[in-house]
């Protein structure tokens, strides 16, 4: 009489899988962070032995919003702690009454004290503000009676969503 062939039992199989996840779950979350990793630029000198060019300052953008009833300064300040990436801001914005030329020149004026070496600087004009606002605008962000402020003044348009 021959006897009949048997299937081998598959769970041994399954249990080493098992097992062996088990294993390496804990592992897997014990070496894993979950911060942010973060990437520094190394500058290296160039052919001639010049130093590389020094990273732009803290202010990314800088516009000045110029409505029929108010002034609104909008700053893209760089996040400067660790986790922050290439590209993360902060945007502040403040809004003044009326045409208040004074309180934009001392917002301008600690905007630039934050970054010394940005010259640029954004107007956008709502619709119906007239030209000689948005001329008066420039002029006060060119300067004050301290000195000078931002001598890049550029005309922009508002960003409709």
């Amino acid at each position: 009489m021959a006897r009949g062939r048997r299937e081998a039992d598959p769970r041994p199989a399954l249990l080493s899988v098992v097992s062996l996840m088990f294993l390496l779950l804990p592992m897997l979350l014990l070496t894993t962070s979950a911060n942010k990793l973060v990437g520094l630029e190394l500058g290296l000198l160039g052919d001639a032995g010049a130093l590389p060019p020094p990273p732009p300052g803290p202010v990314e953008s800088l516009e000045v919003e110029i409505r029929v009833d108010a002034i609104v300064v909008r700053a893209g300040l760089r996040r400067a702690d660790l986790g922050a990436g290439l590209g993360d801001v902060t945007v502040q914005e403040e809004t003044l009454p009326g045409m208040d030329l004074v309180g934009l020149q001392g917002k301008l004026r600690a905007i630039k004290a934050l970054d010394p070496s940005r010259e640029r600087v954004a107007i956008a004009p709502a619709d119906g503000v007239d030209t000689q606002a948005v001329v008066r605008v420039m002029d006060a962000a060119r300067g004050d009676a301290e000195g000078a402020l931002f001598e890049q003044v550029v005309l922009s348009t508002l960003e409709t969503p």
